[in-house]
C-alpha cells in the first residue's frame, strides 16, 4: 500500500461511527427493540463478556460500552451487534482490560508471534508497546501480511490496543479494469450479497463502493470480500445501510450449474491474495465441491476451504488439499505452537497441550465453548511448518455458581431461537426453522430460502453460550442437491 492511500479501516479501533445518509435517520425496528435484542445477543455469545458490556440506541445507531477482557473480544461485540435486525451503524466506545503484563513480555511475545508466522514473509516490521498499546511499523508485499500482522498482535494476551501502522507494497502491477472485474466477482459470488444493489468503481488500485446492502455486517462484510484482492490499495466504503420490508424474503434460490460453480470457486480461489492456488483442481457435482492438489501451508487450506464455502450455491465441501509446508523440526513447531497458545488471550486459562509429529499437531485439553476450541486450531495452523493439526480438545460447558451446567437443554434451544429472531438474515425464516438441543449439542431442521439464511442460522447456534456442538441439518428451498446424505457438524453449513 502506498505511504499516502494507507487505509483508514482497522481491524481493531477505539471509535468507530458507520456514517449513513440522512434518509436513514429513522430506522424501521424500534431503538428499544434493537437494544434488547443486541444486548441479549451478547450476554449469549460466549465469545463477548456481556455482563460487563452495555447497548443503547439511537435512530438504529447502537452504542457499545464497558469493558472487555481482550481485544478479540471487542471486535466480535462489535460484529454481532451490526448483524441484529434494525441495526444501520454502531459505534465503539469498548474499552479492553486485559491481565496485566508488562509492555516488554508483551512485545516480545507480538515479535516471535510475528516471527513463527507461516503467513508472513516480510522482513523488517518493528514493534513497540507503551502502557500495553502495540504499535506495527515496516513495509511487506501483500495486505494479508500487513493484516495478520495486526491479529497477531491483538491475539496476545495484555494487549490493550494495536495501531497497525505498516504499509504494504505489492510487488507486482493490475490494471484497474482487473481489480474492478475481480472485486465485482467477489461480490456477486459471496453467499452473504449475492443480489445485493452494489456499484464498484476503481481508481489507482482505490475501490469504491456504492449502493445499499441490508445490514452494516455486510456493509463491513463487502469492504473485507473485495480488500483481500490482489493490488487493491485501499477501499472507499459508501455502501448505505438500507431497510426495505421485503429485503430478504426471496423464496427461490440461484442454482447453478455444475460447471458454473466449478469456475466461481475458481475465481474466488484465485483472487484471494492470501493463497497460491495454482496448484488446486477443483470438482464439482451436485453443489458438492472437492478441492484436490497441494498448498503451501495449513492455513492456505483452511483459506481455500473458507474461500469456496463462501461461493454461492456451494452445498457440500470435501477438502483434500495436501500441505507441501517447509521442513521444520518437530521439537521447534511444538515450542512455538506451545508459545502461541501459552501467550494468547482466549486460550490463556486453559491447559492446553501441543505436540508434534512429522510436521502433525496434536491438541488436547478442555474448553468452555466452541470458540475456544476452533482459536486454538486458528493459532496452532498458523505457526510455520504445520502440516496439519488434530483437534482433541474437549468442549464442556462452563459451570455456574451453582456447580450445575450453565443451562438446560431446553433453555439453550430458547436462547438459539431467540438469536435467529433477533438477526437480520434468519428472522424472515424463523418459522421455518426447528431447533433441538441434546446435551449441548443442538441441532437445526427446516428448508430455508437462501444460502446466507443456511449459514447465517448454524453460526449463530455455534456461537451461543452453553452450545458444544451444532448438527445443521437446514436444506434450501428449490435446490435438488442429495441433502440427506450431507450434513455437517460445523459453523459453515
Amino acid at each position: 500500500m502506498n505511504s499516502g492511500l494507507k487505509s483508514k479501516y482497522s481491524m481493531i479501533v477505539g471509535l468507530s461511527l458507520v456514517l449513513l445518509a440522512p434518509a436513514l435517520v429513522h430506522a424501521e425496528v424500534p431503538d428499544i427493540d434493537i437494544n434488547y435484542n443486541v444486548n441479549d445477543a451478547l450476554r449469549a455469545d460466549p465469545r463477548v463478556n456481556g455482563s460487563e458490556v452495555n447497548a443503547t440506541t439511537e435512530n438504529g445507531i447502537v452504542t457499545l460500552t464497558g469493558s472487555v477482557d481482550n481485544l478479540a473480544a471487542k471486535t466480535f461485540a462489535v460484529a454481532e451487534a451490526k448483524k441484529i435486525k434494525g441495526v444501520l451503524g454502531a459505534i465503539d466506545k469498548l474499552s479492553v482490560t486485559p491481565s496485566y503484563r508488562s509492555d516488554t513480555d508483551v512485545a516480545n511475545a507480538v515479535r516471535r508471534r510475528i516471527l513463527n508466522s507461516v503467513v508472513i514473509n516480510s522482513q523488517g516490521l518493528f514493534v513497540t508497546t507503551k502502557d500495553c498499546v502495540v504499535t506495527l511499523t515496516g513495509t511487506v508485499d501483500s495486505y494479508p501480511e500487513e493484516q495478520q500482522a495486526g491479529l497477531l498482535a491483538s491475539e496476545v494476551r495484555g494487549v490493550k490496543e494495536v495501531k497497525n501502522d505498516i504499509i504494504t507494497k505489492w510487488r507486482k502491477d493490475r490494471s484497474d479494469s482487473d481489480v474492478k472485474e475481480d472485486a465485482i466477482a467477489a461480490l456477486k459470488n459471496d453467499v452473504y450479497l449475492a443480489g445485493e444493489p452494489i456499484d464498484v468503481t476503481v481508481k489507482g488500485g482505490i475501490i469504491s463502493l456504492s449502493g445499499s446492502v441490508a445490514n452494516a455486517y455486510e456493509r463491513d462484510r463487502a469492504f473485507d470480500d473485495v480488500r483481500w484482492i490482489s493490488n487493491v490499495n485501499d477501499v472507499n466504503n459508501g455502501l448505505k445501510v438500507e431497510w426495505f420490508e421485503n429485503r430478504g424474503t426471496k423464496t427461490k434460490t440461484e442454482t447453478p450449474s455444475d460447471e458454473t460453480l466449478k469456475k466461481t470457486v475458481r475465481k474466488s480461489l484465485d483472487q484471494d491474495s492470501r493463497l497460491i492456488a495454482d496448484a488446486i483442481t477443483i470438482r464439482t457435482s451436485f453443489g458438492e465441491v472437492t478441492l484436490d492438489g497441494s498448498v503451501a501451508s495449513h492455513y492456505e487450506k483452511i483459506i481455500a476451504e473458507q474461500d469456496a464455502k463462501n461461493v454461492l450455491g456451494v452445498a457440500w465441501m470435501r477438502n483434500n488439499l495436501f500441505v507441501r509446508a517447509d521442513q521444520r523440526e518437530d521439537w521447534a513447531i511444538e515450542d512455538d505452537v506451545d508459545f502461541n497458545l501459552d501467550t494468547d488471550a482466549v486460550t490463556e486459562d486453559f491447559n492446553l497441550n501441543p505436540s508434534v509429529r512429522k510436521g502433525v499437531v496434536t491438541l488436547t485439553g478442555q474448553v468452555h465453548s466452541w470458540y475456544q476450541w476452533s482459536h486454538a486450531y486458528d493459532v496452532a495452523s498458523r505457526v510455520r511448518g504445520v502440516k496439519a493439526v488434530i483437534d482433541n480438545i474437549t468442549v464442556s460447558a462452563a459451570s455456574d455458581t451453582n456447580g450445575s451446567n450453565w443451562s438446560r437443554d431446553a433453555d439453550l434451544a430458547k436462547s438459539v431461537k431467540s438469536r435467529l429472531r433477533s438477526n437480520w438474515v434468519t428472522w424472515w425464516v424463523l418459522d421455518k426453522i426447528n431447533v433441538t438441543v441434546r446435551n449441548g449439542v443442538a441441532t437445526i431442521q427446516g428448508d430455508v430460502n437462501t444460502w446466507k439464511e443456511l449459514q447465517q442460522a448454524g453460526e449463530l447456534a455455534l456461537h451461543t453460550q452453553g452450545i458444544s456442538e451444532v448438527d445443521n441439518r437446514l436444506t434450501v428451498n428449490g435446490v435438488a442437491y442429495p441433502w440427506d446424505e450431507y450434513h455437517l457438524k460445523v459453523t459453515s453449513f
